[in-house]
């Protein structure tokens, strides 16, 4: 894992670093295109809690020492701009974090890294907050990403009150807000004839687990192929998103080849 800046060219929406993971197959003298996985931390966050507060380079080494060096590369952006900022994954007066997300870091990742351009082997995944935006992104632009993983992700974004939301965001509309929600976007955009959908919660998270059922239920109606994954004896917390990275990497593996 490293450090890198993802300059935000057509967005300029305000980042801080974000971080990249290179398996052992992307450092050989003639490194093949690999598979992306675009993660998003929680708010508040940073990119970083993805690596510390998950151990996310034990969990992806452990999986390319058993698959011959290969894994996906995974590129973990700043979603947010600031641990306490939540522009909600949509272009605003908050800022356009949607084009960053869908312009501005797919172009730096195919400029900066050997990957695949196939959208079979993109994917896009995030905790609570990031797994709204996964599915936001995912549902929305599907010529960039062919998988989503959801983890504990939420109903709608928000940021503070309903009203609160609508007036920061979407200039007072509740119709653009609306059409902001997963479940709205996963209605727009259907059929999703060839994206896999795997969404992850806690087992005892009481919370977020019905919201996971009702999004995943929303997503296979329109058309995609679904995986659940449940931690068991873990709530929203850092326990159930290292427990669905480790799972998740199996099932995308398998539509990646990398194992049967």
């Amino acid at each position: 894992f490293g450090a890198v800046e993802i300059p935000a060219t057509h967005s300029r929406f305000r980042v801080r670093h974000g971080v990249v993971y290179l398996p052992p197959a992307a450092l050989t003298r003639h490194p093949p295109r690999l598979p992306v996985l675009v993660m998003m931390s929680g708010q508040p966050g940073a990119p970083t809690n993805m690596v510390t507060s998950v151990n996310m380079p034990s969990i992806l080494d452990h999986y390319a020492q058993a698959h011959r060096g290969l894994a996906p590369i995974v590129v973990i952006p700043d979603q947010l701009g600031g641990p306490y900022d939540n522009p909600m994954c949509v272009d605003s007066p908050l800022g356009r974090s949607a084009t960053y997300l869908s312009v501005d870091v797919p172009n730096w990742i195919h400029g900066h890294l050997n990957v695949s351009n196939d959208r079979r082997d993109w994917a896009i995944g995030g905790y609570s907050q990031g797994g709204t935006c996964s599915i936001q992104l995912g549902a929305k632009f599907t010529s960039i990403f062919g998988n989503i993983l959801d983890i504990s992700g939420e109903l709608a974004p928000h940021r503070g009150s309903y009203g609160a939301t609508v007036a920061a965001a979407f200039g007072g509309s509740a119709a653009a807000y609306q059409a902001a929600m997963p479940l709205s976007l996963l209605t727009a955009h259907a059929p999703f004839t060839d994206t896999l959908g795997i969404f992850a919660v806690g087992g005892r998270d009481q919370r977020y687990r019905p919201i996971e059922t009702r999004i995943r239920e929303a997503a296979a109606s329109a058309g995609m192929t679904t995986t659940e994954i449940v931690a068991p004896n873990s709530g929203h917390d850092w326990k159930t998103v290292g427990y669905a990275v480790d799972h998740a990497l199996d099932v995308l593996g398998r539509r990646w080849a990398f194992s049967n």
